[in-house]
């Protein structure tokens, strides 16, 4: 059995047909060739805004590894904007983690101490009182 691969349009998410997919997309007009030549941190930041949640998570992790500051915020956004996605946000609070100390990084954290969930609220808690 064979699952059909999804394509999307790389800035406004849109589904696109497979034979599509080098075309300008048909809802916003944008070329995929166009937006790859971005900046990679922005291209993994515009991705935690993604319907796909395991596209999500890659971005979430990826972001962790690069440890660019500018990530911080759209992370802990991308946290408050899906709520009970408790897995996702636990995630996003280790990729804060891995970020470099930065005053994005800490306002963030004070945006995921008031997260929905307990247990992120926890985890942001556990990161600031280690050394």
């Amino acid at each position: 059995m064979s699952t059909a691969v999804q394509f999307y349009c790389p800035v406004c998410f849109a589904e696109v047909a497979a034979d599509e997919r080098d075309a300008p997309c048909r809802v916003c007009g944008a070329r995929a060739e166009e937006w790859q030549r971005r900046d990679y941190t922005e291209r993994l930041i515009h991705a935690l805004r993604h319907p796909n949640p395991e596209v999500r998570m890659g971005a979430i992790i990826s972001l962790g590894n690069r440890r660019d500051p500018r990530a911080a915020l759209p992370l802990a956004e991308c946290a408050l904007a899906h709520p009970i996605d408790v897995v996702q946000a636990l995630a996003i609070v280790r990729a804060l983690h891995a970020i470099l100390p930065a005053p994005e990084r800490e306002t963030a954290l004070d945006m995921l101490a008031a997260h929905p969930a307990r247990a992120v609220r926890r985890a942001v808690a556990r990161m600031r009182s280690e050394p």
